[in-house]
């Protein structure tokens, strides 16, 4: 069962969606390309007419640094196996104005990702390859990152688990912006296909403007999300066929200042999915928990 858990790994980032800067892998997965999330319309539960006073997101030239720790455990409960991993993803991200009829064109530059210890030396190799990735787009004003081209498309597939092409980094607002005490929800549906193998997620995210607070020196709007999600993927591994379902879980914390600047936020999310491994005979549980944190760097 040791070689079940590259794939399983690798099949986990597009459970999870990549949320806020995509997911940890395991040693030399093959990922597949991501095509990004189709938003469709949202159910707002306290509508508010448009507001000049709502927050939006605009310009703004900011630096992360998101902190990404996975558990994931496989197998029956009398011989599970255990993987924990975990790396700093140092993040550049530059909003221009004025915005197009598509959103505001959008960089996001790695500078490096710097791997927890104990991370396998295959892994930490791959990470530390890592320097000065541009991928660029567009922003929507809702604040999906679309038509993200990378400028090293295949380091950009090697690590697609942790940055899932920058596609939802930035929280989802609401069509008329956000203001204190407005609740919506967003239906988002997401498939990844390449490396032989496809996976399509669909969730339900619910979101409430909780209220304004100082975070990271500035007056800031608090974010709170919670999603629910189906995931159903097939492909092959070493030649091998497998198909896989589950469900899973999260919440997110986010701040919005009130010049519409990210200032980062903390997610925990939990997937627990059954992979089916056909010539093998065999249906593998597996459990990933991801735990996020995204923080302004001076």
């Amino acid at each position: 069962m040791t070689r079940v858990l590259p794939v399983l790994v690798a099949a986990l980032a597009a459970a999870c969606g990549g949320r806020r800067g995509g997911s940890v892998e395991a040693p030399a997965p093959v990922l597949p390309a991501t095509a990004p999330p189709v938003a469709l319309p949202d159910q707002p539960t306290s509508p508010a007419p448009r507001r000049s006073d709502a927050v939006r997101y605009g310009p703004s030239a900011l630096r992360y640094l998101v902190h990404r720790r996975l558990h994931v455990q496989q197998g029956q409960a009398e011989r599970p196996q255990a993987t924990d991993l975990g790396a700093r993803i140092y993040v550049a991200a530059a909003i221009a104005g004025p915005a197009d009829s598509i959103g505001y064109p959008a960089t996001f530059t790695v500078d490096s990702i710097v791997p927890d210890s104990g991370t396998p030396p295959p892994l930490a190799d791959n990470l530390s390859r890592a320097r000065k990735l541009v991928f660029s787009g567009r922003l929507l004003p809702r604040g999906e990152f679309v038509n993200g081209v990378a400028s090293d498309s295949v380091l950009a597939q090697s690590l697609g688990q942790f940055l899932a092409n920058f596609r939802d980094f930035m929280p989802r607002l609401p069509r008329d912006g956000l203001t204190p005490g407005i609740t919506w929800t967003d239906t988002l549906e997401a498939t990844q296909k390449g490396g032989g193998s496809e996976v399509s997620r669909r969730a339900i995210l619910r979101s409430t403007a909780a209220a304004w607070e100082d975070h990271a020196g500035a007056r800031s709007l608090r974010l709170e999300a919670t999603s629910t999600y189906q995931v159903s993927g097939a492909g092959q591994n070493l030649g091998q066929p497998f198909d896989l379902a589950g469900s899973g879980s999260a919440t997110v914390v986010s701040y919005i200042a009130a010049d519409g600047r990210y200032l980062g936020g903390e997610s925990r999310d939990s997937t627990s999915l059954t992979v089916h491994l056909a010539v093998q005979g065999l249906a593998v549980p597996v459990t990933q928990v991801t735990h996020t944190t995204v923080a302004v760097l001076p």
